[in-house]
């Protein structure tokens, strides 16, 4: 199980190899490839770790972040390559839109976990890896079998500061 402040867990935000802004988070899970994607993917599984967001794992599908006060971002699934490759765009309102791409690899028995967010500009990219982050360590903890805490959004400040 990880946490805000578990060694190997915090994300980045920079330039990537294209010159656009990205946020990109890489966590090693101790599971099989296969078993992450169900997590990603299966509608009861999301709901468990991802309250509020409803992935359609298919080509056209819809991909909604409700965060209920705090906003909702929309977007159309683009890519489907199970059980590696899940993209998505990202549209919040006031801002570019960008795509979300979650990457999964095989490394012995468990799963290299690979989130890029991308282009993003600078200023919303500081609290979206806020946000992904949360979902990562939520995506980890459901994995293990734990029930999701409230997020520590002071460790998460501290980690990021």
């Amino acid at each position: 199980m990880t946490g805000p402040t578990t060694p190997g867990t915090r994300g980045s935000v920079g330039l990537g190899p294209d010159g656009a802004w990205q946020i990109r988070f890489e966590r090693r899970l101790r599971h099989a490839p296969e078993r992450v994607w169900q997590a990603l993917v299966d509608p009861a599984e999301q709901g468990r770790w991802l309250p509020g967001v409803t992935i359609e794992a298919r080509v056209g599908g819809a991909a909604v972040y409700d965060f209920g006060d705090e906003g909702r971002a929309e977007g159309t699934v683009l890519t489907v390559e199970p059980p590696s490759v899940l993209e998505h765009s990202w549209s919040w309102p006031g801002e570019e839109d960008s795509v979300v791409r979650w990457e999964l690899r095989a490394d012995g028995t468990e799963t290299v976990l690979v989130l890029l967010h991308r282009p993003v500009r600078p200023e919303p990219a500081v609290d979206y890896r806020l946000g992904w982050h949360v979902l990562l360590d939520a995506l980890g903890t459901h994995l293990a079998g734990g029930e999701t805490p409230e997020p520590d959004y002071e460790a998460l400040a501290a980690l990021y500061a």
